[in-house]
């Protein structure tokens, strides 16, 4: 009786041990490659982002040189209609994939106020940053561009001034990474997915590796006692 309960300790102690080795096994397998995923994401974020802020800069010094004060001021309605034909062409994405989406708008500037004459790319005025944002921010003496990050987006605002140094309107280029941030989450947790069933697969064959010589031996076993 000693003997056997001495066995059935040392039986799950085995158990024990192998359970713990496994859950061991399993938590350092999907920290490891998670820490490994997530910085690999981060890098190509912050390279796509570096891009994109080059490009950002790029439109706003375009912008800048492009549009005309003087003739916002005497007539927004009909400036609006011919750069919304010039920005459209100045502008346009030719890319067959990409992981942000741009959008960009003109608003006319009077008395402090700001009128939409152009929008493209965004559902609605009001999803521009100049929109939720203090005119002091990027209203300034010299009307240079001022850049902005949101959340999970980044923009330039251009204010555009006539002859005398008056602002008359400001242009905005927004540049929005749900995409990119979406792609990143997919990745993440289709890996994260993958090595779990790795991991479980490896578990499984473990478990296997361990029962199928036992019942080989006891169906031995058994053969040999019917046999005598």
């Amino acid at each position: 009786m000693e003997n056997r309960a001495a066995h059935q300790a040392e039986v799950l102690n085995r158990f024990i041990r192998t359970v713990i080795l496994i859950i061991v096994s399993l938590m350092l397998s999907v920290l490891s490659v998670s820490f490994a995923v997530h910085h690999m994401r981060l890098q190509f974020e912050e390279e796509y982002k570096t891009i994109a802020d080059d490009k950002i800069e790029s439109v706003g010094d375009i912008v800048r040189r492009t549009l005309d004060g003087d003739e916002i001021a005497s007539n927004p309605q009909d400036a609006a209609v011919k750069y919304n034909e010039v920005l459209s062409l100045m502008l346009s994405d030719v890319s067959t994939q990409s992981y942000s989406s741009e959008s960009y708008g003109l608003f006319y500037y009077s008395d402090g106020h700001l009128s939409v004459l152009m929008n493209q790319g965004a559902e609605a005025p009001e999803a521009f940053e100049v929109a939720s944002r203090d005119i002091s921010e990027w209203l300034n003496a010299d009307n240079v561009p001022t850049f902005i990050e949101g959340d999970n987006s980044e923009s330039v605002l251009v204010p555009v001034a006539d002859s005398t140094g008056r602002c008359v309107a400001v242009f905005e280029y927004k540049c929005n990474f749900n995409n990119l941030k979406t792609m990143g989450d997919d990745f993440e947790g289709r890996i994260l997915k993958s090595v779990v069933i790795a991991v479980a697969a490896g578990i499984f064959v473990y478990i296997i590796q361990l029962l199928v010589p036992k019942i080989i031996k006891r169906s031995g076993s058994g053969m040999g006692r019917q046999t005598l």
